[in-house]
């Protein structure tokens, strides 16, 4: 009969195997590498953010206005030119086929005006009073990206003053634990029982016969029993168990700061 003890033991004497000193080690050195690859790609996005605002403003327009999405640009135009009738369905004037008064023209033309170092032709203003056809739609469309490219520029340049926005771990604690969990348990359990009985018994009954008076008799009896019980019941029970905790858990508390650029 296996013991739960012993099993209970055995199980636990391979903890070893579980390899605990290799996880903690690599939970830190993944912490790290987290950390430090998380300080390169912070320090990458600053570089390229300072790539871009070392070109001109021209180049800059040249490079990103191509990138601009039809939603930015329908953005610009609804918030510059909205609708006049707004149960008409659409989100600004400047559709194809509508016509523009010299105000929306105006209006439009001081919102695209661009500095000269864009060296944009004409400043980017390209829009004039009339019907809107596809070429005039698409001239707006163009000075609408040129003019939001510009307006990127600026918010980069206006970034790069404020210096290098970097989030750093400020103070950070790596805790490992281990659980190992094993039982053993053994049961059992052995009844018996014997029942023995031996019984004899003779009874006999004598008269002397017609001459002998009535009252004289004999008898004779005699019995013999014999009774053999024997019970038994026994219980042996065993139960153990060890249990051992495992836990992996990293607690960083982490802050923002700026690295200024102008020290």
């Amino acid at each position: 009969m296996a013991n739960g003890t012993s099993a209970a033991v055995t199980e636990a004497a391979r903890l070893d195997e579980i390899g605990f000193p290799e996880f903690t080690c690599k939970l830190i050195t993944d912490v790290f590498d987290a950390l430090v690859a998380a300080n390169i790609r912070q320090t990458q996005a600053y570089i390229e953010l300072l790539q871009s605002v070392s070109l001109s403003l021209k180049n800059y327009i040249n490079e990103t206005k191509d990138d601009i999405g039809g939603d930015e640009i329908l953005q610009f135009l609804a918030k510059v030119l909205p609708p006049a009738d707004p149960a008409s369905g659409e989100p600004t004037k400047v559709v194809k086929d509508a016509t523009l008064t010299d105000g929306d023209a105006s209006a439009l033309n001081k919102a695209l005006a661009t500095p000269a170092t864009a060296e944009v032709a004409s400043n980017n203003e390209v829009v004039a009073a009339g019907s809107v056809n596809d070429a005039a739609l698409k001239a707006i469309c163009d000075a609408v990206a040129i003019r939001l490219a510009a307006n990127k520029y600026d918010l980069l340049k206006e970034m790069v003053k404020q210096g290098l926005l970097r989030i750093v771990v400020e103070s950070g604690r790596i805790e490992t634990r281990l659980t190992f969990t094993t039982y053993g348990s053994s049961f059992y359990q052995k009844q018996s029982s014997d029942y023995h009985r031996d019984s004899f018994s003779f009874r006999a009954n004598a008269k002397t016969g017609g001459f002998v008076s009535l009252w004289a008799k004999a008898s004779a009896s005699t019995s013999f029993n014999s009774i053999n019980i024997r019970t038994s019941k026994e219980t042996q029970r065993d139960i153990s168990g060890s249990r051992v905790e495992i836990f992996g858990g990293v607690t960083l508390n982490i802050k923002t700061d700026y690295l200024p650029l102008n020290q």
